[in-house]
């Protein structure tokens, strides 16, 4: 599991700097905000169709020859389109409209609060995601290894604070974690990669006919360049999320949000590579930060330990 996040946390942080460069591919300018979620919208539609595709092919038969799908009834499709709307429309929406109105680097600590909301979510409607005073420590860990690399000496941060800006982004990342949220019931219904590829297609239609009702501002570029980003945006959110969706499933959500503490960190490094952007050493310190804390959320307690040997032992007795 702890792989497989951190794949995720990878992946998503790549997309930040390749965002901007097939914005300046496409001659996307910063105030664009039709082509911005017009892009984002073809972005998830075409990586929910490779996601269907994929499951469809694998599903279609197992090795006996049986078919494999799961049928879905109405309350599966309530479910599907309830996390359609939660956690790709109204989550990608309020963060498009939202990072119109703010600096990007107050977006990302305000943004990084979803991983937070998500992890008190969780163990409050969990049974499998207890509460612990090494969940607070590891939250507080992460979110300070955020806030140290957005933090610049004598600026006002949340000056001019507004609901259009930093309300949106509070929302875009509320609506986040409730998506994770409505995945995991959405999952007791039918198949969490179906679900996740439903629901990127049918999101991505629908912010794909926003932008166009918005309006893009100039017509697109069209090139090689702007083609393979815009590719490789769609293949890293058909990846992150098919793999991410499933071990929030499968898995205590809280141990899984928390390496999304590492996306600003990792995002940072790969601006500083691809575009170029100064690398400070407030970002080694808050990648630790974000590792420690990280560690403490996914730290098995000895009691825990020494109740699973006990058990491993008494089983070995037995046979």
């Amino acid at each position: 599991m702890p792989f497989l996040a951190l794949l995720c946390a990878l992946l998503w942080s790549l997309a930040f700097p390749l965002i901007k460069l097939g914005y300046g591919a496409a001659g996307i300018e910063g105030n664009d905000l039709g082509s911005k979620i017009l892009y984002a919208g073809i972005r998830f539609f075409f990586a929910g169709i490779i996601v269907l595709t994929i499951d469809a092919i694998k599903k279609r038969k197992d090795s006996s020859g049986k078919e494999t799908k799961r049928p879905m009834d109405a309350a599966a499709w309530g479910w599907v389109l309830l996390f359609t709307l939660v956690n790709i429309s109204l989550h990608y929406m309020c963060s498009y409209i939202g990072l119109s109105y703010i600096p990007s680097s107050r977006g990302s600590v305000l943004n990084s609060m979803g991983t937070f909301f998500l992890i008190i979510l969780s163990t409050i409607l969990f049974k499998d995601d207890h509460f612990s005073a090494n969940k607070v420590v590891g939250c507080l860990l992460g979110f300070g290894g955020i806030l140290l690399i957005n933090f610049h000496p004598g600026q006002a941060f949340f000056a001019q604070a507004s609901f259009m800006g930093d309300g949106l982004i509070l929302l875009n990342a509320l609506f986040g974690a409730l998506g994770s949220i409505i995945g995991r019931f959405t999952a007791k219904r039918m198949d969490m990669t179906t679900a996740t590829g439903i629901s990127m297609a049918l999101g991505g239609a629908f912010l794909a006919a926003a932008g166009w009702m918005v309006g893009p501002a100039a017509v697109w570029k069209i090139s090689a360049s702007g083609v393979l980003i815009l590719t490789a945006l769609t293949l890293i959110s058909a990846i992150a999320f098919t793999i991410y969706n499933s071990l929030v499933v499968y898995h205590p959500i809280s141990k899984v949000a928390i390496f999304n503490a590492f996306i600003p960190v990792f995002g940072v490094c790969f601006s500083s590579l691809l575009l170029k952007e100064p690398f400070l050493w407030t970002y080694l310190a808050a990648g630790l930060m974000a590792a420690l804390g990280t560690r403490l959320i996914n730290r098995t307690p000895r009691e825990a330990v020494r109740k699973a040997q006990i058990q491993s032992s008494i089983r070995s007795n037995n046979q």
